[in-house]
């Protein structure tokens, strides 16, 4: 079966199923533009998701699912997917190992985790999807000129819109001042209600560097007062495992770096290690931690460089190793 028929049959199957009788679903063309609005809010806002800016037309073929005021609600809810990637699996698995995940994913949406923003909404309507990303300025200065965001170091904290999230689906978009300027709200309300926002949604978890990539619960890493789970056991004296380092991301590992932000964490990490650490963002989806006694600062400028190196330009963050101060309680860059 040829690519193009693949997507017609793709699309009339799903209708025929009638996976969901409140989604309306689409499959939107690469490169070719639309006129309907809810449409281009869905092309946008995954242009903004999955390439940091703002288009009216796709790079690739899409089929999408919206949830809208005919489902009893007052804001469009979406689900997305690249056909190419179900056309490639269906050429080794068939129609079985495609029709029924995307029947399911649509059918289970009953209660989708936020909204595609317009320009009437109010700040009530999103503020417990308000989210915050770590991006490099560097990077993306020009793309954050209209946009809320800290600034801490060379890492900008920007205010996003977590618009699907669920464990097979994320996407979050970049707001701009155009949205928020019509919900008169401090800059500063916005970006701590995101960050607490974040900490509730995506708690912090620290693993051991080496196995941080093999082994991974949710329910483990757990390392702040309080919280329930299996705690990571530290030795603030063994100097293998400080050598090694500690990584830190969050119960979602996405855009995980995020965590050493959260109130009390670099805290309560000093606490941990028994005083000062150095801090190296590996990318956006979490940092590593080395406490100062067991790590040479020459040793890891080396290591950095080459990891960087690796890195896909969406995925880096930050070319500078920083240190946490326990005295003065303060990040700061040491490279």
């Amino acid at each position: 079966m040829t690519y193009e028929t693949f997507k017609k049959q793709l699309f009339d199957s799903l209708l025929e199923l009638k996976a969901t009788d409140q989604a309306k679903l689409g499959l939107l063309k690469k490169g070719e533009s639309y006129e309907d609005e809810t449409v281009r809010r869905v092309i946008r806002a995954v242009n903004l998701a999955e390439h940091g800016r703002e288009e009216e037309r796709l790079d690739c073929d899409l089929l999408y699912a919206v949830w809208d005021e005919k489902a009893g609600k007052d804001y469009d809810c979406m689900l997305y997917w690249p056909v190419r990637m179900f056309y490639d699996r269906y050429r080794v698995e068939g129609w079985q190992g495609v029709l029924p995940e995307l029947a399911a994913a649509i059918r289970r949406d009953g209660s989708c985790g936020g909204a595609l923003p317009t320009l009437y909404d109010t700040y009530l309507k999103h503020r417990q999807n308000l989210i915050l990303r770590p991006v490099s300025y560097e990077e993306r200065k020009e793309e954050l000129e209209n946009c809320v965001y800290w600034l801490m170091g060379d890492i900008a904290l920007a205010l996003y819109l977590l618009v699907y999230d669920d464990p097979s689906n994320f996407l979050s978009m970049k707001l701009e001042r155009t949205i928020t300027e019509q919900w008169h709200k401090k800059d500063a309300v916005l970006l701590t209600g995101a960050l607490l926002n974040c900490m509730s949604k995506m708690p912090p978890r620290l693993y051991f560097a080496q196995t941080s990539m093999e082994y991974y619960d949710e329910k483990g890493g757990v390392f702040l007062t309080g919280e329930k789970g299996v705690p990571i056991k530290i030795d603030p004296k063994d100097q293998t495992q400080g050598n090694v380092g500690y990584y830190l991301t969050t119960t979602r590992r996405i855009n995980g770096a995020i965590a050493i932000f959260y109130p009390g964490v670099r805290e309560r990490l000093a606490e941990l290690l028994n005083g000062d650490y150095y801090v190296v963002f590996v990318n956006v989806n979490g940092v590593n931690i080395y406490p100062l006694r067991h790590k040479l600062l020459s040793d890891l400028k080396e290591e950095t460089l080459r990891e960087n190196a690796l890195l896909e330009k969406r995925q880096f963050l930050s070319g500078h190793i920083y240190r946490y101060v326990e005295l003065r309680r303060e990040l700061v860059a040491v490279t």
